[in-house]
């Protein structure tokens, strides 16, 4: 498992291409809850710690559902758009196989986000340095993971990836932000 782990973040074109030969959604989602389980625990047990255990467990299980659940629609999105620009080839059960694989760097920077939460409020900008490495490794990963899957160069993996982000932004943030800003101005 540590071999597989280190052979995907650090050698992804090799190591996402034979992960796509034989797609496994089990793996995937072992991966995938270990990843996203362990840095939210980490997070909410450093930073919630006074609260029950109870409560503990019930955000670290939200926590991976509801990110699970978001992250196979947005699968099927970037889906979506590579169908609708002409890559007709690729498979989304490769490509929602290989998301799990793709938030491995969370699983890796566990520890530093531990030693930012032990830190008190000293360890917030560490914490957000972390978490922004995180998300940047993550769609490196996602973008060869859409090179394996669609067998397209690196530029127009990453243009999807970046226009699925804004098309996720539009679609999901900028409202909220309208309306705050509009309350806002009206108070």
């Amino acid at each position: 498992m540590r071999r597989k782990t280190f052979e995907v973040l650090f050698e992804p074109g090799e190591t996402l291409s034979s992960l796509v030969r034989e797609p496994s959604l089990w793996r995937s989602v072992l991966y995938y809850t270990l990843s996203v389980g362990f840095f939210s625990g980490v997070v909410i047990n450093c930073w919630l710690g006074g609260q029950a255990l109870e409560i503990r467990l019930a955000l670290m299980a939200a926590a991976v559902i509801i990110s699970a659940t978001a992250f196979s629609m947005y699968g099927f999105l970037l889906h979506g758009i590579m169908e609708t620009f002409g890559a007709l080839a690729g498979d989304a059960k490769s490509l929602i196989c290989l998301l799990g694989y793709t938030v491995l760097p969370f699983l890796l920077l566990t520890p530093v986000a531990l030693l930012a939460g032990k830190s008190g409020l000293g360890g917030v900008l560490l914490f957000g340095g972390v978490l922004l490495t995180g998300m940047l490794w993550s769609v490196y990963l996602l973008i060869r993971a859409l090179e394996v899957v669609y067998i397209i160069d690196f530029f127009r993996a990453a243009a999807t990836v970046l226009f699925s982000l804004i098309l996720l932004y539009v679609a999901a943030v900028l409202p909220w932000q309208i309306c705050f800003h509009l309350l806002m101005r009206s108070i």
